[in-house]
């Protein structure tokens, strides 16, 4: 339950930062927080997270449950992702092909922004992907569970999401090292078969990628690629570089306790505008720069617990590894690959800013930390 405690702790400093604590002046609130409301509103939308987090941690101790999640996530991932690339096809430019939405809204599936979209896939996609890698299932069952990782891929890849893209890269390497290394020190000559089949499968599922793009439409990824020769005149680069500078001078002035979670729209004005037209900043685009922001240095620390946490989960599973059984084991190496690569998405965008994500992150890192591979059996570890 450790792994738990330090959203405990981000909620009871929300609590701390709206609630009053002095009289009001000209130029101080009576609160920690520049936006009392909705630091209020954060605060309680962070609480219900972590509700649902240790919920998870409780739900998911036994392995058939883990099973039947993976099953969930992929069919729910699989779906979602066709629904995109149908989307992206037959766009008439209004949500559902029915809401008509402002131009500056790049929806793609059932997000408002492409990026969001990519945040989702790329926190479900590794989960299968490992299960291919690790597991001894048969020939019909891995080109179904193969289809569904094709179908995911494709939809990242025309979402046009870079960080995306990004993201997805570093996690199929690391998926690929893993099960080398993995490989290489496994005695089992039937493991070994089944990994090498996985990645003969995964070479013709690449392929298959390679050719999806090329036929649904090529010219849009060149065309978002290309603008990258702009360097630092590109727009996506020149707006964000300008969001980072006048968060980071946000938390210069407020370097301990931050503007307050959820106030950043309310204080940014002060410090730079939007590149929207008639709208404010909601986000810096930077997860990590945005703790700092609205929670300060006692937010960072508190990340960094969090990150402590996990580490520590993960060094005990690693010391009993290749005593598990493969399932297991794929969801362990699967749920971590995640993390990592909506970790390097949240450097260029907010995905964790967004209540679906969140509670999607936080459901892998439930379904990783509650792999306990030091009894052999289905307790939960009492130490995660």
């Amino acid at each position: 339950w450790r792994i738990a405690l330090p959203l405990l702790a981000l909620v009871v400093f929300g609590f701390l930062q709206f609630l009053p604590f002095g009289a009001a002046s000209q130029f101080k609130p009576p609160t920690l927080s520049l936006d009392p409301q909705a630091t209020k509103e954060a605060t309680i939308k962070l609480l219900s997270l972590t509700i649902y987090f240790i919920a998870s941690l409780h739900t998911l101790r036994q392995s058939e449950r883990r099973k039947k999640l993976l099953t969930v996530l992929t069919v729910f991932g699989f779906a979602v992702s066709l629904f995109a690339i149908l989307q992206r096809l037959t766009s008439n430019n209004k949500l559902y092909w029915v809401r008509p939405v402002s131009p500056y809204i790049a929806f793609y599936g059932p997000f408002g922004n492409y990026n969001h979209f990519a945040g989702m896939i790329e926190l479900i996609l590794p989960l299968p992907l490992a299960y291919l890698l690790f597991t001894r299932i048969n020939f019909e069952q891995r080109l179904l569970w193969l289809f569904s990782v094709v179908m995911m891929t494709v939809a990242i890849v025309f979402s046009i999401s870079r960080g995306g893209m990004l993201a997805l890269g570093a996690e199929v390497l690391a998926l690929m090292l893993i099960a080398a290394v993995v490989r290489r020190r496994s005695k089992d000559a039937a493991e070994h078969r089944a990994m090498a089949g996985s990645k003969l499968m995964l070479g013709g599922a690449a392929a298959a990628v390679l050719l999806l793009a090329l036929w649904i439409g090529f010219e849009p990824i060149v065309k978002r690629f290309g603008s990258l020769r702009e360097g630092k005149g590109e727009y996506s680069v020149v707006t964000r570089t300008e969001y980072w500078r006048g968060a980071w001078q946000m938390f210069m002035d407020h370097p301990l306790t931050g503007v307050g979670l959820g106030a950043f729209p309310t204080a940014y004005p002060a410090y730079g505008h939007s590149s929207v037209k008639n709208e404010r900043l909601e986000q810096t685009h930077n997860d990590y720069l945005q703790l700092l922001t609205d929670a300060g240095l006692i937010g960072g620390l508190i990340g960094l617990w969090f990150l402590f946490e996990l580490i520590r989960i993960l060094r005990q599973q690693l010391r009993h590894f290749h005593q598990t059984r493969s399932f297991d084991r794929a969801m362990m190496v699967g749920g971590y690959v995640a993390m990592l690569g909506i970790g390097i998405h949240s450097f260029l965008d907010f995905n964790l800013q967004i209540a679906a994500n969140a509670l999607l992150f936080l459901l892998v890192v439930a379904l990783a930390t509650t792999v306990n591979f030091m009894s052999g059996d289905e307790r939960f570890s009492q130490n995660s």
